[in-house]
């Protein structure tokens, strides 16, 4: 072997080396940041004021909504008899705006 291509073939593997060597860097350095990111938002987030939830018109009409399909279910639950009546009269429910196309 030549003294040349001994010295090319070095210089490959020190060029390998530090390729493999910044790959290997990077990739600790993303991981750290993805794990370390997670845990400051977590903290960020119990540290941080409640969320305000929203008491509109939609999310009443989904809570008195959600109220009527437990008392629907509560009352035909398996093992009881169905009544005639219902427990609860039905929730009045706002006049929805009329869709495109349709006539008010």
């Amino acid at each position: 072997m030549s003294y040349w291509s001994a010295h090319l073939m070095h210089a490959m593997f020190d060029g390998l080396r530090y390729f493999m060597w910044m790959t290997i860097s990077g990739l600790a350095v993303v991981g750290a940041a993805f794990y370390g990111g997670a845990g400051v938002h977590a903290f960020w987030q119990k540290s941080g004021p409640p969320a305000r939830r929203r008491r509109d018109a939609v999310a009443r009409e989904a809570e008195a909504g959600i109220a009527e399909i437990e008392a629907y279910l509560a009352a035909r639950s398996p093992g009881s008899e169905p009544s005639p009546e219902p427990e609860a009269p039905p929730v009045e429910r706002g006049k929805r705006p009329p869709g495109s196309g349709e006539t008010a």
